[in-house]
């Protein structure tokens, strides 16, 4: 696995196992354990933890350890505030841009969810929901965005992880999904902003409401 890409697959492998809480928030990340399982030396995955530490993913404490960051409220609070604005401006860019084989990933994604279960699929739901809007930000055009939204994104989808987010109103969300990927298929870019302005106020007001007061 050793070459010019291992930084980055241990990058996405271990911020993969962060997000779907494989690696559990206050646990140790031993560099010398992951190097071993995938046969590399420890400098890619040091290279990568240290990318993961400035993405406040983990904790590096010299001459003590290095741990997975525990779930901060008021970072997540902020996240959403400033996702809610950035991410339907996003969809505007991305209603100019976006490809039809993408689109129809948005639609089918959104057919898909009407068919979860509330309770016994929010795992599903919240993997879904961030697919949705990660076909987004990557259709948007702007490096800048995108990198600033994933990085949100990441923060926001571990802690619904964490506290094991069930939906509240599954069919509302998923007729709000299929609105937004029929406006931009209509390459309404307006249009396809504010549902997801109005989505996300809607859906960040009830988590406020029930999880920071």
């Amino acid at each position: 696995m050793e070459n010019k890409n291992s930084n980055e697959k241990i990058y996405e492998l271990v911020l993969d196992r962060i997000l779907q809480l494989e690696y559990k928030p206050g646990e140790v990340i031993e560099e010398k354990k992951i190097a071993a399982e995938f046969n590399i030396s420890r400098t890619p995955v040091r290279e990568s933890l240290l990318r993961l530490s400035e993405k406040s993913m983990i904790n590096m404490i010299p001459r003590i350890g290095t741990y997975v960051t525990q779930i901060d409220i008021k970072q997540v609070k902020n996240a959403y505030q400033v996702k809610k604005k950035l991410e339907a401006y996003a969809t505007e860019l991305a209603s100019e841009f976006m490809p039809e084989d993408s689109i129809q990933k948005l639609l089918n994604l959104a057919s898909e969810m009407e068919t979860y279960d509330g309770s016994s699929d929010y795992m599903r739901y919240i993997a879904a929901d961030y697919e949705f809007f990660k076909i987004i930000r990557q259709n948007c055009r702007n490096d800048l965005m995108y990198d600033m939204l994933e990085e949100l994104s990441n923060i926001i989808v571990r802690f619904l992880r964490y506290i094991q987010y069930v939906c509240e109103n599954p069919k509302w969300h998923a007729q709000s999904l299929n609105s937004i990927a029929t406006s931009i298929k209509n390459r309404d870019a307006e249009t396809a902003g504010k549902e997801v302005e109005y989505f996300d106020s809607v859906y960040v007001k009830k988590l406020f409401n029930t999880y920071f007061g």
